[in-house]
């Protein structure tokens, strides 16, 4: 009745921090307040909006320019004609510039083109990078918010033990005083008692610890404890061919790499652009004006519109846009061969953790069933522990057996359900 008793008060003892937090969060609200206060997700969405800053049309726009100027001097003067000579002393003349220009590029080998095109390339790199940082963030999140499960499991397991050994502890005790029982029994369940109680106390660190990172990770108070109140679950088992075409399609950075494919063609593309023609158009107004005291023109004024076209081709640059061309084109090459790499490597990772996976679904009912053969084994074993018809030592070993069998079910649980988020964060399927 009493090993009864304990069992219906450790779930509620499991719960106690959670009691005093007084509210649960979900895995849900979780990565809600992850996506809101996270420092590195902001980073991200601050260079995506640099990178949207980037997209401009000012390549197709003209140019306008105003400029003005005034200028003054004072210059002493002489000259001789036909034998006379003339001085000038303090001779003043101030100038006056003013205009407005207008320039528009109307050709250069469409380069204006390719220019805007890779600019929303790079916008939407960065569109893709965000996503990763994203679904990194929520992979961390994730994985620490089941490690918690984890380790109150674990912790449950640790607290269970230490009750028994109490038990026991005082079971030997009160045999010993009888006489029944050997001093070295009475010593022996206390040096147990005393590593249970050090394994509970290492237990609640480790859990006080997994809860320091997860508020880390949310960017939230690092002291809150005790708001995590779920269960592992496993979602429908993923075949391996679904996984290896997602993961094709959709993984970021396969994604961000086929995008600096594209941009490394817009390169080519405007490396090519410097072999054609580039047509300006050019319109502007001027004005210009001079006064000077003691010229012989003391005045002189005009102003007006001007405008007109101008070609410019490059017949030969010293092999300089040959040169661009060429490394445009092994950058081109380079790309190219450093996609099939990624993929290739992505695909191993993929594959290889999904063995992983496999194997860890298969343990989950293996060790399930242990840990209920364990949890019986236990409850008999303390049961003719209690009667005499089994030593302290042989106690012991059902103990460990629970308390390794109850670890290792929890942690196939936890390692299935970390390599199933690990391999829907590499198809990109995690937002």
């Amino acid at each position: 009745m009493r090993t009864t008793c304990i069992l219906c008060l450790i779930p509620l003892l499991a719960c106690a921090p959670s009691l005093r937090a007084q509210d649960y969060m979900s895995l849900e609200e979780c990565i809600r307040i992850t996506l809101e206060n996270n420092y590195r997700i902001k980073i991200a969405r601050v260079e995506r909006e640099v990178a949207e800053n980037n997209v401009t049309i000012s390549q197709y726009l003209p140019t306008v320019t105003v400029d003005g100027r005034q200028n003054q001097s004072v210059l002493d003067a002489e000259t001789e004609t036909s034998g006379s000579t003339n001085r000038i002393a303090d001779g003043r003349t101030d100038t006056y510039n003013a205009g407005v220009t207008l320039n528009w590029r109307l050709f250069d080998g469409l380069a204006m083109f390719h220019t805007h095109s890779r600019q929303k390339e790079q916008l939407a790199m960065s569109d893709q990078q965000l996503k990763m940082t994203v679904d990194n963030l929520i992979s961390s999140l994730c994985v620490e918010y089941y490690n918690i499960l984890m380790q109150q499991k674990r912790l449950e397991a640790a607290r269970y033990s230490l009750v028994l050994s109490e038990e026991r502890y005082a079971q030997a005790e009160e045999m010993y005083g009888i006489g029944v029982v050997s001093g070295l029994e009475l010593r022996q369940a206390k040096i147990d008692l005393n590593a249970d109680s050090s394994k509970l106390v290492r237990q609640e660190e480790t859990l006080r610890n997994a809860y320091v990172r997860l508020n880390t990770i949310m960017n939230t108070s690092l002291n809150r404890q005790g708001f995590v109140k779920d269960t592992i679950v496993l979602a429908p088992k993923m075949p391996y061919d679904e996984v290896h075409s997602r993961v094709l399609a959709q993984n970021n950075m396969l994604r961000i790499a086929r995008h600096g494919i594209q941009i490394s063609g817009h390169d080519l593309r405007i490396a090519r652009a410097a072999l054609f023609p580039t047509l300006n158009f050019g319109t502007g107004y001027t004005y210009n004006r001079t006064e000077a005291n003691k010229a012989a023109t003391t005045y002189n004024r005009n102003n007006g519109f001007n405008w007109g076209l101008s070609l410019s081709w490059p017949v030969f640059s010293g092999l300089e846009t040959a040169r661009r061309i060429r490394n445009a084109e092994l950058n081109v090459k380079s790309q190219n061969y450093s996609y099939q790499q990624l993929e290739n490597e992505v695909l191993g990772d993929v594959t290889l953790l999904y063995n992983t996976y496999e194997n860890n679904i298969l343990l989950i009912a293996f060790e399930q069933e242990s840990a209920a053969v364990a949890q019986t084994s236990l409850d008999i074993a303390m049961a003719r522990y209690k009667l005499g018809n089994l030593s302290g030592l042989e106690f012991r070993d059902y103990q460990k057996n629970y308390l390794d069998a109850v670890d290792r079910q929890w942690n196939a649980m936890y390692l299935a359900k970390t390599t199933e988020i690990s391999l829907r964060l590499m198809a990109g399927e995690l937002q």
